[in-house]
């Protein structure tokens, strides 16, 4: 069963990666719309750790995809 995502990634103030991993996103978005929903995180500042903005700037965007095959599930039995 293949499942996506649509990870957005930041660099916060002291220049490091940040992740927000978004499950079932929409699929095909386009990348003006991508950059401006990011670019309204770092504008709003909402988010920081000991006094330093996670989400300083706009890194990049990109949809994963990852594939799981089963081979038995406790609950399905």
């Amino acid at each position: 069963m293949a499942k996506r995502v649509l990870k957005l990634s930041f660099k916060n103030e002291k220049n490091k990666t940040k992740t927000i991993t978004i499950a079932n996103p929409k699929e095909g978005l386009s990348k003006e719309v991508v950059q401006d929903a990011m670019s309204k995180i770092v504008e709003a500042k909402a988010f920081s750790k000991e006094e330093v903005n996670l989400y300083a700037t706009v890194d990049s965007a990109k949809y994963y995809t990852t594939q799981s095959d089963e081979i038995f599930d406790t609950d399905a039995e």
